[in-house]
C-alpha cells in the first residue's frame, strides 16, 4: 500500500466516524434534524472520494450507497440519491460487479421516475456490459434484457444511433452467446437496422453489412428459403446489394447450402475473408451454417483460428 493510499484511507474513514456521529445527534427541530442529515450525505460523500482515490473501491462504494440511502429515506431527495447510487456503482464496477448491478437498477428506477431517460439508458448500457462479462448461466439472458432497456431509453429520447447500438449487442448475444440462441430474432433486428440505414445519406452504406447478417442469421438457423426471401427482399430495397461484395458472398452461401456443397462453402469464406476479414461472430455464425452442409464443428489451423475451409 502506498503512502498515498494509507493517508486517503485514514481520511475516508475518519469521515466516516464524524458522520455516523452526525447523525447519532439529537435534534430537536424539523430544520436541525434536516441539516444533520445533509451534513452527515456530504461527510459520507468526503469519505467515497478518499477512498476513491486511494484505490479501496468497496469502501468507496459502500459510502457512496450510505448517503444514497440518506437522500433516499430521509431526505427524500430521488435526484441526490440517484447519483450517488450511480457513484456507488462505479465504484464497485471494480470490485464487484453484482453490487455495480444492485447500484445501478435501483439508480435506473430514480432517473426514470424523474424523467431522466438518457442518463437512465446510459446506466442500462452498463448493466448490459456487466452481465455480458459475467459467467452466471442466466447472464446473457439478463445482459440482453439491460441492452433491450437501454435501446427503448434511447428511443424515447430520439437518441437513433445509441439505440442502434443497443440493438446491435442484443443481436450479437441472441445469436452467438445465448443458449440455445434465437437465430430469428437477431436476423429480424439486423433487417430492421438495415432498412433504417437507407432512410440515411450517411447511413446507407452500412445496410449491406446488415442484411447480411440477417440472412447468415437464416441460415444458420435452417432456413435457406427464408434466406433467399429475405436476399430477395433486400435486394428490392437495395437494387446495389446484389453487386456488392456483402450480397454476392450471400447468394453464394445460399447456394452452397441449397446444393449441400461444402467446397463452394468453403470457397466462398475464404474469397470473402481474403478481402474483408470475416469478424468473431461471422466466423461463429458461419461455423453454425457450416454445420448444416458437414454436420461438423469446424476445426482449427495451425495458428489456432478457426478453420472454415
Amino acid at each position: 500500500m502506498s503512502a498515498i493510499s494509507r493517508q486517503q484511507k485514514v481520511k475516508g474513514e475518519a469521515f466516516i466516524s464524524e458522520a455516523k456521529s452526525t447523525l447519532s445527534k439529537r435534534t430537536w427541530l424539523a430544520s436541525g434534524t434536516e441539516q444533520k442529515n445533509e451534513d452527515a450525505a456530504e461527510l459520507y460523500h468526503k469519505a467515497a472520494n478518499a477512498f476513491k482515490v486511494g484505490g479501496f473501491f468497496k469502501e468507496a462504494g459502500d459510502a457512496y450507497a450510505e448517503a444514497a440511502s440518506i437522500y433516499t429515506n430521509k431526505l427524500k431527495n430521488g435526484m441526490e440519491a440517484s447519483k450517488a447510487l450511480t457513484e456507488s456503482g462505479h465504484c464497485y464496477k471494480k470490485c464487484d460487479p453484482k453490487k455495480a448491478i444492485n447500484a445501478y437498477r435501483e439508480s435506473i428506477s430514480m432517473l426514470c421516475d424523474a424523467g431522466r431517460l438518457s442518463q437512465a439508458a446510459r446506466l442500462s448500457k452498463d448493466t448490459g456490459e456487466l452481465f455480458e462479462n459475467d459467467d452466471e448461466d442466466d447472464s446473457i439472458g439478463l445482459a440482453i434484457e439491460s441492452y433491450q432497456q437501454a435501446a427503448d431509453l434511447y428511443d424515447m429520447e430520439q437518441q437513433k444511433s445509441q439505440a442502434s447500438q443497443c440493438l446491435v449487442k442484443i443481436a450479437e448475444l441472441s445469436s452467438a452467446a445465448l443458449t440455445p440462441p434465437e437465430f430469428l430474432k437477431a436476423a429480424e433486428i439486423y433487417d430492421k437496422l438495415g432498412s433504417a440505414c437507407l432512410d440515411s445519406n450517411l447511413l446507407k452504406y452500412n445496410a449491406k453489412g446488415y442484411f447480411l447478417q440477417s440472412i447468415l442469421c437464416h441460415l444458420a438457423n435452417q432456413d435457406s428459403v427464408g434466406a433467399e426471401k429475405a436476399m430477395a427482399r433486400f435486394s428490392s430495397l437495395d437494387f446495389t446489394l446484389r453487386e456488392s461484395r456483402e450480397g454476392k458472398f450471400a447468394e453464394q452461401l445460399i447456394e452452397a447450402i441449397v446444393s449441400f456443397n461444402s467446397e463452394a462453402f468453403a470457397t466462398a469464406c475464404f474469397e470473402f475473408d481474403r478481402i474483408s476479414k470475416l469478424d468473431p461472430w461471422k466466423t461463429t455464425i458461419l461455423l453454425s451454417v457450416r454445420k448444416s452442409v458437414e454436420g461438423d464443428e469446424g476445426e482449427f489451423d495451425d495458428d489456432g483460428d478457426i478453420d472454415l475451409t
